[in-house]
């Protein structure tokens, strides 16, 4: 199949949860030079045409007085048909390194919304969302992020959408806004974190895709071997030995660390109790 927007050379999906460490990894990847340019080019969603906010994160009527303590919601403007072809265009420009290889992050939760997306593509409303990727990106990869510790990346993940900061480095105009410790807010994630990866994996199985793995545990201390190993695994000459500095900041603090020690606590009551 032929299409006037597809790539030529390697692509890959960098596939994940938030918090995960997956924009450590892409800023790595992009560092190199070589790797593309792995950025979410896909967040926004159909319905509002914005990345996913904070209360839909608690999207639920038990879980509706934690939303109501979050940012409003901005209403947005739903995606018109079409839109997505011109974005998509641009995206594989943006995203493709001099070397011709594109690069992109995917969250699983604003796969559902791509793969719609893609079917809206011209000449891809009949065929299958795998035969569409293959007609897209015919040397398609995937790498996955994951992070072991699931109460630590839902620690991350709480405080992030209370505070709207997803970086150290952001420096946003509104202040520090407050975080506060929250067991519902939290078990609620640590849920919905394993289920998204149990997604993937099963995105995996299901259309034969085996990913590059990188467990975020493993591979922060060793950011130029994980980088150089993703890399190999994806076929892609390295322009030179990448340093083992990253250029971002650890995002946990002692607030973090403090939360994950007190749900653990609070969880092994709860599970006592119940």
């Amino acid at each position: 199949m032929s299409q006037p927007y597809r790539t030529e050379g390697i692509s890959y999906l960098v596939c994940a949860t938030q918090r995960s460490g997956s924009t450590l990894l892409c800023e790595l990847l992009k560092g190199t030079e070589v790797a593309g340019v792995p950025d979410e080019f896909f967040e926004a969603l159909r319905a509002t045409g914005l990345p996913r906010q904070p209360r839909q994160y608690f999207d639920t009527p038990e879980l509706a007085d934690i939303a109501e303590r979050l940012a409003p919601t901005e209403p947005g403007r739903p995606a018109q048909r079409g839109e997505f072809e011109g974005w998509f265009s641009y995206a594989l420009q943006r995203g493709t390194s001099p070397n011709g290889v594109f690069g992109a992050k995917m969250m699983w939760n604003y796969f559902d919304d791509f793969r719609a997306r893609v079917r809206e593509l011209p000449g891809l409303g009949e065929v299958t969302f795998n035969e569409a990727l293959d007609a897209l990106f015919p040397q398609l990869r995937i790498v996955f992020v994951r992070r072991r510790n699931k109460v630590a990346q839902a620690v991350s993940l709480w405080k992030a959408v209370q505070t709207q900061q997803w970086r150290n480095e952001d420096d946003l105009s509104r202040g520090d806004a407050p975080a506060e410790y929250d067991y519902r807010a939290l078990k609620h994630l640590v849920n919905e974190l394993h289920l998204w990866d149990a997604r993937w994996e099963d995105w995996f199985h299901a259309t034969g895709r085996e990913p590059v793995r990188v467990i975020y545990e493993d591979f922060v201390n060793t950011r130029a071997a994980t980088v150089g190993r993703v890399l190999d695994a994806l076929a892609i000459n390295p322009r030179e030995p990448e340093s083992q500095m990253g250029p971002m900041k650890p995002q946990a603090d002692d607030v973090s660390h403090d939360w994950v020690s007190r749900f653990r606590e609070d969880d092994a009551d709860v599970q006592l109790t119940s």
